[in-house]
């Protein structure tokens, strides 16, 4: 059964003035012009017998709706991982609108989809008892993803100027870090390595332990890593030893920063 943000190969059945048929794993699909890379670029347009890599769009629609966009795929995969989070932990019944233009306008780069996916669906939350997930508008400025970026952008300064050692990742140009979660009582915080020619969806995570010069760079969406430290599965340092910390219930047991913060 086909489900929104999986990706196949598919082979283009027919062409039409709408757009392409194909089959995808033995099921019937369409892609809009619009959808498909020629639409934008000098990409040729498919031919009867070509093969596409595509994304579903929408599964509820007849036929199925694809789409072929190169950033579409990138947006699609980077969700991946926030459906397996939401049915360990649900989501409450009613989530937020997130202001995420002002908070993006603010930080000067576009957000990753996934993130943007956690806030809307989970408000600003505290997962597995002491991981924080930073919000935009959030009304204390230790939890608030704008705030801690302009700070941590002012604390990192003045470390590299002390000749405190980078990350490597840090050393190539014009990167730069914006912070995303925080862990409660180690003080570690987590953020995203952000690169001038790089998708929000392809950015790295780094964590630093905060009050020491050691940094772990993760390869992977923030969603990822949260479902990783949630399943127990991550492999960080930081976070292996959760189990001598956290109480199990609280493992898969999420408090919205609205009801900790009184707001």
């Amino acid at each position: 059964m086909l489900a929104d943000h999986q990706e196949y190969d598919v082979v283009v059945t027919a062409v039409t003035r709408a757009g392409i048929a194909f089959h995808a794993d033995g099921h019937g699909g369409f892609i809009d012009w619009i959808r498909h890379p020629s639409w934008r670029s000098n990409t040729p347009r498919a031919a009867v017998g070509d093969r596409t890599h595509a994304v579903v769009l929408d599964a509820t629609r007849t036929p199925p709706r694809f789409n072929a966009l190169p950033s579409d795929i990138r947006t699609a995969r980077s969700l991946h991982h926030t459906k397996p989070l939401t049915r360990l932990c649900p989501p409450p019944s009613h989530g937020r609108t997130v202001d995420r233009a002002t908070a993006e306008e603010s930080l000067g780069t576009a957000l990753p989809a996934d993130y943007k996916r956690l806030v809307e669906q989970y408000d600003g939350r505290l997962f597995v008892g002491i991981h924080w997930l930073l919000e935009p508008g959030c009304p204390d400025a230790l939890y608030d993803l704008v705030a801690q970026t302009a700070e941590h952008e002012e604390i990192l300064t003045k470390l590299w100027e002390a000749s405190e050692d980078k990350p490597s990742e840090l050393h190539e140009n014009d990167v730069r870090l914006v912070p995303w979660g925080y862990v409660e009582g180690a003080g570690h915080f987590l953020y995203w390595l952000v690169r001038p020619d790089a998708e929000p969806e392809e950015w790295t995570v780094l964590l630093n332990e905060g009050r020491d010069p050691l940094w772990e760079a993760h390869p992977m969406s923030c969603s990822q890593f949260l479902l990783e430290v949630v399943a127990g599965t991550t492999t960080s340092f930081y976070f292996t030893g959760i189990n001598d910390i956290v109480d199990p219930e609280d493992r898969t047991r999420f408090i919205p920063n609205s009801q900790i913060l009184k707001r």
